[in-house]
């Protein structure tokens, strides 16, 4: 009999559980997807480095998996905390018909455990379906491929979400049955009769405290534009501070200033129930002001992270497309790391300037001609022979002499790198490297020089100081920028956004005799393709120079190198993409679920307490669609106000993250931003939904 009647209450009040049913598919759904990923990766083929990738995000995801078990335990058991609030005044009828508390216990739990059963069935059923996506995304973003058509099941993932979530279901039990066990008949029976205890505040100082709240984020805003991140000093901490309290303040006013604001106009004040509406707000955002203003700091990281982790991964791979032209790069310092602040030394071959690295590299290899259609050596030289600068003018002075007006963290990237020296490329060399990368070569005029900057983030500032500082001194003569001053090169192959910034490409004979390079790099073309060739050229270079690549040691007075290869570079970038974007997605959805649970929970709270004055308002000779309007604009509002100061605080953040990520990767985060928008919407905009069906069917009976 007990079973019968709490199947027929799940049944009959299917939308009273939905926020919960929905919270615990959901939850169940992104938990079993995510715990899946080794077994999604098991079916691909992968390269080892990507296989290690997928380990390293599979152990973070594990540990970050008890943060979100605890956090979906807090949601499953705030949901029910609603639900047993709203059915006080049945279980009190269950009592007075000769039920006794244990009965009544039972009947709680059976409905628990049959709606927690249903939404583990129809979470571990999209979690499927999510991980077969996912499976076939991390293909992708691998450029791996999938033999045939590949049906994944992890059991270790779905016996640790049965667990799991089995733990969660414990608890809730044990919260539901002591909930229910200490309430007394009286207290059950008058449950409807019993209001929340509001304090009204003085409308005035609502007033007052809602415009310095205003003040405060723009100031905020106006410190984090104007210093971004990056710069050194309390700038950033000001800024956080600044917008916490603003925040805090905003939700603490807001509704005694909207509704003073509404006030001040009668006729909107008067029509409809507007008046009403606004005193529902005014007394539930009074008590709930501080639950908003944490959904409105889990809204604004969850919008960050998810667009910042989008852009990150997104603008890595762009930029490795874009800067991996060549299909091995060597690197190497001869004449010392710290060459900007000191004059080199000028001992062995290193400081000689017609070391040809090539001829070495051909000695060394057996096989050369069989792995290597064509390579170029480039060199950029910083000091003559006598260890005095060749360009007279530096960095720092051309800094100072030009008027540049550009980001906040542009700036600070200009303060960081004035000590830097100008150096200096042979344009024979230069043009060596654009004739085998296919791109236009350059001639130079008697006098003229060119600026070399594949740092495309960078372009506007160099293009300033060009225009600003038309001429330089090289080896004392003075040589003018040419028309088109910036050339844009890749230098060599690197995960980062470009390797050289600032070099100027000058006629050969403006490099001082005997000078050595402070930097050189050899960059080389495979004579096939590169998946074909790569395992045996890496193999090649490691025989030959595997016990000094990149330990700074010499072979033969010659300074170590340090290899790079455009496919290697390209398989790293994309697990670090799969990383970056996986954990963005997990957090963010996380975060999400936990704002739309607590909001709509509140507002079905808010609901139930609220039938008797929907009710009078019926029976005053109010319209049910004006009833429906006035329920919509409520719950709407409350939605609607968190969401707004999230996203007008992550729209600064953005801004200045934006600007990071155009530095690094050379692009802009437009496309994850909408992408975010959209996620964001459909996610938070669906828990909305279901808050406003279930409370307008509440208030229908």
């Amino acid at each position: 009999m007990y079973a019968k009647i709490a199947l027929g209450n799940v049944r009959k009040s299917f939308r009273d559980f939905s926020v919960f049913f929905l919270t615990l598919a959901f939850g169940v759904c992104v938990f079993y997807a995510f715990g899946s990923i080794t077994d999604q990766a098991a079916v691909i083929q992968m390269a080892s480095d990507q296989r290690r990738m997928v380990q390293a995000l599979a152990d973070i995801l594990s540990g970050l998996s008890v943060f979100v078990v605890v956090i979906l335990g807090f949601l499953v058991v705030y949901a029910n905390r609603f639900l047993i609030r709203r059915r006080k005044r049945e279980f009190g009828i269950y009592l007075t018909l000769g039920m006794d508390i244990r009965h009544v216990s039972w009947i709680v739990v059976i409905e628990t455990l049959t709606v927690g059963v249903v939404a583990l069935a129809v979470g571990l059923l999209l979690g499927l379906a999510l991980s077969q996506v996912m499976m076939y995304v991390t293909a992708g973003i691998f450029e791996a491929t999938i033999r045939g058509f590949v049906f994944a099941f992890s059991p270790a993932a779905a016996l640790s979400t049965v667990a799991c979530f089995a733990g969660i279901f414990l608890v809730t039990l044990v919260f539901n049955v002591s909930t229910v066990s200490r309430y007394k008949l009286i207290d059950l029976i008058n449950a409807d009769k019993v209001s929340e205890k509001v304090r009204l505040r003085s409308l005035p100082l609502s007033v007052v405290l809602f415009l310095v709240s205003l003040a405060l984020i723009g100031v905020a805003y106006k410190v984090l534009l104007e210093h971004g991140m990056m710069e050194e000093g309390p700038y950033f901490a000001i800024a956080t501070g600044l917008v916490t309290v603003g925040t805090l303040l905003f939700f603490f006013s807001i509704s005694g200033f909207a509704l003073r604001a509404l006030q001040a106009s009668p006729r909107a004040y008067l029509s409809g129930l507007n008046m009403f509406v606004m005193r529902q707000l005014n007394s539930r955002i009074n008590t709930a002001w501080l639950s908003i203003s944490l959904v409105c700091a889990m809204l604004f990281l969850a919008i960050c992270g998810v667009c910042t982790g989008f852009s990150v991964a997104t603008g890595m791979n762009e930029s490795l497309r874009v800067g991996t032209v060549y299909d091995m790069s060597l690197i190497s310092y001869p004449m010392g790391m710290a060459l900007q602040d000191a004059a080199p030394h000028e001992e062995g071959p290193a400081a000689a300037d017609d070391y040809d690295a090539i001829a070495r590299l051909r000695s060394d290899i057996p096989n050369y001609d069989e792995l290597f259609r064509d390579a170029v050596q480039v060199n950029q030289y910083t000091y003559d022979a006598a260890g005095n600068p060749i360009v007279d003018t530096t960095v720092e002075e051309l800094f100072a002499n030009t008027d540049f007006t550009g980001n906040a963290t542009v700036e600070t990237m200009m303060q960081g790198n004035t000590a830097q020296r100008l150096t200096v490329v042979p344009v024979s060399e230069y043009n060596a490297l654009a004739q085998m990368a296919g791109e236009k070569t350059v001639e130079l005029a008697d006098g003229e020089c060119l600026l070399w900057n594949d740092l495309s983030s960078l372009d506007e500032l160099w293009d300033a100081v060009t225009v600003q500082n038309p001429e330089v001194e090289v080896g004392g003569k003075t040589l003018r920028f040419a028309e088109e001053p910036l050339v844009h090169l890749v230098f060599s192959d690197t995960a980062a956004g470009g390797t050289v910034s600032g070099a100027l490409v000058v006629p050969d004979d403006m490099v001082p005799s005997g000078a050595g390079p402070s930097v050189t790099a050899v960059n080389l073309m495979y004579a096939g393709e590169r998946t074909e060739v790569e395992p045996a050229a890496v193999a090649a270079i490691d025989e030959a120079y595997g016990d000094v690549m990149g330990q700074g040691s010499t072979l033969d007075a010659w300074p170590a190198w340090t290899s790079t290869t455009a496919q290697g570079l390209l398989d790293q970038s994309s697990g670090t993409t799969v990383v970056v974007t996986y954990l963005a997605i997990y957090i963010g959805v996380v975060l999400l679920v936990c704002c739309a649970t607590v909001l709509a929970l509140q507002q079905l709270s808010e609901a139930a307490d609220n039938v008797g004055r929907y009710r009078v308002l019926s029976e005053l000779g109010a319209e049910k669609r004006m009833i429906d309007r006035a329920l919509l604009a409520q719950i709407g509002v409350y939605f609607l106000f968190p969401l707004v100061v999230a996203v007008a605080h992550a729209a600064v953040a953005l801004s200045v993250v934006n600007d990071i990520v155009a530095l690094l990767t050379g692009f802009q985060i437009g496309t994850a931003l909408a992408g975010t928008v959209a996620f964001v919407v459909a996610l938070y905009g669906g828990y909305f939904l279901v808050t406003y069906l279930t409370s307008r069917s509440m208030l229908s009976r």
